[in-house]
């Protein structure tokens, strides 16, 4: 079963996913906080006056912005709930200026540093969108940010037959999006992780706490088929796991 949803569409639901699941996000997105802990070590020592993070969300690295002594945020999201969410449950003490919207298209104010975790997957046109983030950068700006790899949750479209919602790019292609966006590649990292959880059914319900299962793929039997098909291949007495292919990037504007 192949799915490709109109790019209008994936938007909206894109929205709607991640609207339904803000007070749920920060409990349930135990890897996003760890890529934003390994993240924030590909930062520049001394942050930038002012600091743009697309796709802020409930403000997971954001909050390490903060700690690392950011003076101006520029915070986006696609989804407003998130970031009110996050203004709503954390004190901060510096300006903060909000862009909302789709950051594939946005023409963001120049700044120094660009960052963003767990987002560009996202992206319907990645390389299109890193030109226009590009854009963004001074001279010697700084664009650091984390994205998920191919073999992202492999078993599981493996079992479904599915096609991820959006094309996931690997390493190189990564790279090439830096270098046609006018970035010199200043440091790359990439990681296999295993995540594991008591069966196929926990898991699924983990990816809709986060929001990061937002295409209705599957019916109900459907869905009842997969889990069932997913606990006999990959399952054990201890759970199942699922694997994620987690890529870091710092680069520098030309």
């Amino acid at each position: 079963m192949k799915t490709k949803i109109p790019s209008e569409e994936h938007i909206a639901r894109l929205v709607e996913s991640f609207s339904k699941h803000i007070n749920t996000y920060d409990k349930h997105a135990q890897l996003q906080k760890s890529m934003a802990e390994r993240l924030a070590s590909l930062l520049p020592e001394t942050l930038p006056d002012c600091v743009l993070e697309i796709g802020c969300g409930t403000g997971i690295f954001t909050r390490h912005l903060l700690a690392l002594g950011a003076r101006n945020l520029i915070l986006n999201d696609l989804v407003p709930g998130m970031i009110d969410h996050f203004t709503a449950t954390t004190k901060v003490s510096i300006p903060i200026t909000v862009v909302p919207g789709n950051a594939e298209n946005i023409k963001f104010p120049r700044v120094r540093l660009a960052t963003a975790n767990a987002v560009f997957q996202w992206f319907q046109n990645p390389a299109l969108a890193l030109e226009n983030i590009g854009a963004s950068l001074d001279p010697g700006g700084v664009l650091a940010f984390s994205v998920f790899g191919p073999k992202t949750l492999g078993e599981f479209r493996k079992i479904g037959n599915l096609e991820s919602p959006n094309p996931l790019y690997d390493f190189k292609e990564w790279e090439g999006f830096l270098r046609r966006a006018g970035l010199e590649l200043v440091e790359s990292q990439s990681e296999i992780r295993k995540t594991f959880f008591p069966d196929a059914l926990s898991m699924v319900r983990n990816l809709r706490q986060i929001g990061a299962a937002p295409l209705r793929m599957v019916n109900p039997g459907e869905l009842r088929r997969l889990t069932r098909d997913y606990d006999a291949a990959f399952g054990s007495s201890q759970g199942v796991y699922s694997t994620w292919e987690l890529y870091f990037y710092s680069a520098r504007k030309i």
